[in-house]
């Protein structure tokens, strides 16, 4: 019984089903790695807009030119980021469907309750992510919205008293930048959290 149950937990009662849910949480990896250069590529356009405040009383062209580049990656980034956080969730659904096509096969009722516990378990785990991308994705469009804004303003402004006069713009973007990380940190962490969950634990050898 006991055995029959670790089985399961893997994601069904063969050997391709833990490899299912290795696949699965290789797709988490490549979500959370997407994230991480999404954050590096709001740094980096964070400083950009610094630099064209700093440089305004001598010549913000070059920094202006480096912002337009920034906001150009961030957008290429995030759309990168959409796309793999639909393959994960594809990987997710496949993996619990093949997991219930399984269990419908086992024929012990007390190791099909067990493994139907698990599943519902590891499913509502990883429905968890979708609680921090989803808020996330709504914090994130309109403040890229803005980062867009403000490049057409400044491309038709790129004075002194132009740039001044949005200083305060300046200062509330990279407010909300900040706070952008701090969602993805946030959808990192659960990530981390639920690929460790809905894997098998792999522990390299110490040499």
């Amino acid at each position: 019984l006991a055995a029959g149950a670790v089985t399961l937990f893997s994601g069904c009662g063969t050997t391709s089903g833990y490899k299912q849910a290795d696949k699965t949480g290789a797709g988490i990896a490549e979500f959370r790695d997407e994230i991480v250069k999404g954050k590096q590529a709001i740094d980096a356009t964070m400083k950009s807009l610094s630099d064209i405040a700093a440089t305004a009383n001598t010549d913000p062209r070059k920094a202006f030119g480096q912002y337009s580049k920034d906001v150009a990656n961030l957008e290429s980034t995030a759309a990168s980021v959409r796309k793999r956080g639909q393959a994960m969730q594809q990987m997710g659904q496949a993996y619990f469907t093949r997991w219930e096509k399984e269990l419908a096969e086992v024929k012990d009722p007390e190791i099909r309750a067990l493994a139907q516990q698990r599943k519902a378990k590891l499913q509502e785990t990883f429905e968890s992510i979708r609680k921090y991308s989803d808020p996330l994705k709504a914090q994130f469009e309109p403040w890229m919205s803005n980062l867009k804004d403000l490049q057409k303003y400044l491309g038709n402004d790129l004075t002194i008293a132009g740039v001044d006069a949005a200083k305060s713009l300046f200062t509330r973007t990279t407010e909300a930048g900040l706070e952008v990380q701090k969602s993805m940190d946030s959808l990192v962490a659960e990530l981390n959290t639920v690929a460790a969950t809905i894997t098998p634990a792999k522990v390299e050898p110490k040499k």
